[in-house]
């Protein structure tokens, strides 16, 4: 019985804050799989329905919104799982589940819609190549993104700035040299995860001096 209750108490403890990143990676992969297992024209036609471009959001908002966050079309569009994982399970093993879960998707959709209103506002001014309107654009990295600035919380007061200024930089950079509204979408994302970082330190600070107050 002792024996049965350790690894029972092996096996709850391995997954704590890993079951969210687990699942979300192997829904990924699942889709990928299944994906790679169709002809180029079924995946390519799969992809395009998937991606939430301007015609798809008109048409199914919350299909492509969805399924955008889990299609990654190509092999090394994998490598970003990994990074990812590590961000979910990290800001699970502070917030907890749900609230990672929240946070994923603000960047996710957030991100999401702020181009597509650039995108939408370039169009209607005449400034935008009108075959913008169907560019494919699914992945998982807006809400990646997102969980690097949240963790900015988690650093150091004096290392914040640097650590806020260095990804925020280089996504402008990108910006800059290869214009391009998925460029712009990372730093959405990633504003989007600063403004969480504040709320959450800011949540966090009365939590912190009503617990010190009776010590005091």
């Amino acid at each position: 019985m002792r024996t049965l209750q350790r690894w029972r108490g092996r096996v709850h403890g391995v997954p704590r804050g890993v079951d969210l990143a687990v699942l979300y990676v192997l829904v990924v992969l699942g889709v990928f799989v299944a994906l790679h297992t169709q002809s180029h024209p079924d995946r390519a036609r799969f992809v395009q329905e998937s991606s939430t471009n301007l015609v798809n959001l008109r048409r199914s908002p919350f299909r492509v919104l969805v399924l955008s966050s889990v299609v990654v079309p190509g092999k090394s569009g994998l490598l970003i799982l990994v990074p990812l994982a590590a961000g979910l399970v990290l800001v699970q093993r502070w917030l907890g589940r749900a609230a990672t879960v929240v946070a994923f998707g603000f960047g996710h959709v957030g991100a999401t819609l702020v181009v597509a209103t650039v995108l939408a506002a370039g169009l209607t001014h005449g400034r935008l190549d009108p075959s913008v309107a169907r560019a494919p654009d699914v992945g998982v990295s807006y809400g990646l993104a997102c969980m690097v600035g949240l963790l900015v919380a988690r650093v150091p007061r004096w290392a914040r700035l640097p650590t806020c200024l260095l990804p925020l930089a280089g996504l402008v950079a990108v910006l800059l040299l290869e214009p391009d509204f998925t460029a712009l979408g990372h730093i959405v994302a990633l504003v989007i995860g600063f403004g969480l970082a504040v709320l959450v330190h800011r949540g966090a600070q009365p939590v912190t001096r009503s617990c010190a107050a009776p010590g005091a």
